[in-house]
């Protein structure tokens, strides 16, 4: 059986790498993040997890409209990308990811996949820091990224998003793998990239859903509709969903929430 040994969940922006010198307050929000990331790093190293699903949102750097999935799976063997002067490349996992994939097939997710992506900043951004964290040189863990459509319409529905974590967690429970496994979403908080409301940050809704992971009642969340989500700026949090569908609404802890100039930067650990 694989086991889920470790979960988070993190904002992703290209600020977290570029680094822009804005302003000295912005410059000590990133770097509260980037600490609260190196932790997540440390504790993923600590849980031994050998392989790290990442859901997160592809902002049509990676797809096009030619062929934009709802649901996307990594399934080959090494995964990386550059973005803003960083380059990763990581082994992946295409033992579990192809258990992973048939599994929710089965269950009713029709998810597509891919034996090459490039990665663009949803993934690359937050997992800098934290393999940094986690001592990248030393620690070699696998890295599955697992795309979920929080950008182009049509998009999954939060309950969808939630559910499909749940299968998730279903599908490595009935492995016959022992991969001890990190999860993480990355996204959000409140943010309106791309509309006239860029630099609005809604506090207050970020604050409901924080309140919300915190006391383990974050299967009240699943209840959002997309037109909430799109109304405070929480479009990417689909991806929060799966994961908080995965780990079965477990109570989160806060390492970080900055209300910057342009977004809530937030990272979550959720207490397994």
């Amino acid at each position: 059986m694989a086991k889920i040994v470790a979960a988070y969940a993190s904002s992703h922006t290209p600020q977290l790498v570029v680094q822009p010198k804005i302003s000295e307050e912005f410059t000590r929000q990133l770097q509260i993040v980037h600490n609260a990331l190196m932790e997540v790093g440390r504790r993923i190293a600590a849980a031994n997890a050998d392989t790290v699903i990442v859901f997160g949102s592809d902002h049509m750097e990676t797809f096009w409209l030619n062929n934009y999935p709802q649901l996307l799976l990594f399934t080959g063997t090494e995964v990386g990308g550059k973005f803003a002067g960083v380059e990763l490349k990581l082994p992946s996992d295409p033992q579990l990811s192809k258990e992973l994939l048939y599994g929710l097939i089965d269950m009713g997710f029709d998810v597509s996949f891919s034996h090459e992506l490039e990665l663009d900043h949803p993934y690359i951004s937050p997992m800098y820091w934290v393999l940094k964290g986690a001592q990248h040189d030393s620690y070699r863990s696998k890295l599955v990224p697992f795309h979920v459509n929080s950008n182009v319409d049509p998009r999954i529905k939060p309950r969808r998003a939630f559910e499909l974590g749940q299968a998730v967690r279903k599908v490595l429970e009935s492995s016959s793998l022992p991969n001890r496994v990190a999860l993480i979403a990355t996204g959000g908080l409140s943010h309106f990239v791309g509309t006239p409301y860029y630099g609005k940050v809604d506090v207050e809704a970020d604050n409901f859903l924080i309140e919300k992971m915190v006391s383990g009642r974050g299967y009240e969340l699943a209840d959002l509709t997309a037109d909430w989500l799109d109304e405070h700026g929480e479009f990417e949090f689909r991806t929060w969903l799966a994961v908080i569908g995965a780990v079965n609404s477990a109570p989160a802890e806060v390492l970080a929430y900055q209300r910057a100039w342009h977004a809530g930067y937030c990272v979550m650990s959720f207490k397994l």
